[in-house]
């Protein structure tokens, strides 16, 4: 296949990324579907698609502009990627797209840059500075209290956009591999450098999405849990009203689960607060019920309560002894987009939630693929009351810190050779942009793969795609080699 007839396969899904309305570029992608290189190519696009779209969720010209912009850098960098057999043999031999692996150079490139490191390092003396004030005011040493004090302030802090340069680049790493990982998984790409080194730090588990699989996440925190006499029922009640809220946006028979980390790092989400910041509807909920100061003794009660106090109540549902909920809203993690959170509030005023977001491509179902559901485990809070720290929670906390320390020794070989271009000892790099010393190491890793020599059929197939005959290329090739072994 020429030149030619290689344009011709890939106009259907180029003239579909460029168009501003969503339903379109859909038409695009599953018309390529059909053609003789329509799932490869499908899987390209998914796998180049662009993860971080500024006004996105902003509706009118912003989600237009955002598409039209995201539409066109997938579709540069999928074009450049089945033109550039190097590329094109990093995704097939690591699972890594053109589009993440320019992400993670950029990454590194704003991490490590003269600008990001002066500012991490002023952060660094004035949080130290600032340590050692609040230990000399408790002391009563004033003197020393007035000479670090001069001190601070002789630093010029950052500002809050330099504060966050860093953390967004970490953000948009993140997200960008949580997108191309679970691409991969939905499109049966293989990729062990994400399966090995990327899962475990982000992902509790990927399963096949069913009421079983689902019900079992209640095993990971079995301690909060197991104080419910009705877990599985409550679990139960969960998954119909996750599959309900997402309705034909989710084929439940041919679904992927993709069970999170609440927390993994700063530049991961981290889904407790993105709740408390971002669900109005359980704001609302939580001032209410602090302004009672005290739970009920039935839900129906507290159901009754809350239809009163509150102005615009959410559609409640009693079920399971619970007051249950639901609403959407734009996340703020970079591998999170709108999600759904479903609540039930037991009449103590603890609260259970799980928060579940449909992996897309630009709001469509993937191409050539199956259906995937990023999930939190279930959440545990009181509106009326402070969470303790349990013993079991510091033990989970210790257990996950350790094997956090464990994987670290996946990245030894890239970090002795790492060594070997530096001059340093070999080490693992210290956390950046709000990534844990594990996230950072994997996204210098991506930044510098480098795939396999190309094969003589590889080089083939290059250039028979750019039009240049294999009959005249393969006898030259193999005269080369042979001459060579000679």
């Amino acid at each position: 296949m020429g030149v030619g007839a290689f344009t011709n396969a890939l106009k259907p899904i180029v003239k579909g990324l460029f168009d501003t309305a969503t339903t379109k570029l859909g038409e695009g992608l599953f018309k390529a579907s059909n053609t003789e290189a329509g799932v490869p190519l499908a899987k390209s696009v998914a796998s180049n698609a662009v993860n971080n779209m500024p006004g996105f969720y902003g509706g009118g010209f912003a989600r237009a502009k955002a598409v039209l912009v995201g539409g066109a850098k997938t579709a540069h960098n999928m074009v450049m990627e089945q033109l550039d057999p190097v590329a094109r043999k990093t995704r097939e031999q690591f699972g890594i797209s053109r589009t993440t692996q320019g992400v993670a150079k950029k990454t590194i490139k704003t991490l490590e840059s003269p600008k990001v490191q002066g500012i991490e390092k002023r952060k660094k003396e004035l949080l130290k500075l600032n340590k050692n004030i609040t230990r000399a005011t408790n002391q009563g040493d004033e003197a020393k209290v007035a000479e670090l004090t001069r001190q601070r302030d002789a630093i010029d802090a950052p500002s809050l956009d330099e504060r966050e340069l860093a953390r967004e680049a970490g953000k948009e790493a993140q997200g960008q591999l949580s997108y191309q990982f679970m691409q991969n998984k939905l499109q049966g790409t293989p990729s062990s450098i994400l399966d090995e080194k990327f899962m475990d730090e982000n992902y509790f588990g990927v399963l096949p999405l069913t009421k079983e699989n689902f019900s079992d996440m209640q095993y990971i925190k079995y301690w909060e849990m197991e104080r419910l006499p009705n877990a599985d029922n409550i679990m139960s009640t969960f998954f119909d009203r996750v599959k309900n809220a997402w309705g034909s946006d989710l084929n439940v028979d041919n679904a992927q689960m993709f069970v999170k980390k609440t927390y993994a790092s700063r530049a991961s989400a981290n889904i407790a607060n993105e709740i408390n910041t971002n669900a109005k509807a359980d704001a609302r909920i939580r001032k209410a019920l602090m302004k009672r100061g005290k739970g009920f003794d039935t839900a129906e009660q507290m159901q009754e309560y809350l239809t009163k106090e509150l102005k615009d109540p959410p559609s409640f549902e009693v079920r399971e002894g619970a007051l249950w909920f639901g609403e959407s809203f734009k996340s703020s993690a970079k591998e999170l987009g709108g999600v759904n959170l479903q609540t039930a509030i037991l009449p103590d005023a603890t609260a259970i939630q799980v928060i579940s977001d449909v992996q897309d491509l630009f709001k469509l179902r993937m191409p050539a693929g199956q259906d995937g559901l990023s999930l939190s485990i279930p959440l545990f809070k009181n509106y009326l009351k402070t969470k303790a720290v349990t013993p079991e929670q510091k033990v989970f906390t210790k257990a996950q810190k350790v094997l956090g320390e464990q994987r670290s020794g996946l990245f030894d070989e890239f970090n002795v050779m790492e060594s070997m271009r530096t001059g340093d000892a070999p080490a693992m790099p210290a956390g950046m942009g709000g990534m844990s010393s594990n996230q950072t190491a994997l996204v210098k890793e991506i930044a510098e793969l480098k795939p396999d020599s190309l094969t003589l059929d590889e080089w083939v197939t290059y250039l028979s795609k750019m039009g240049i005959g294999a009959s005249i290329f393969t006898p030259m090739a193999e005269g080369m080699l042979s001459g060579s072994e000679k």
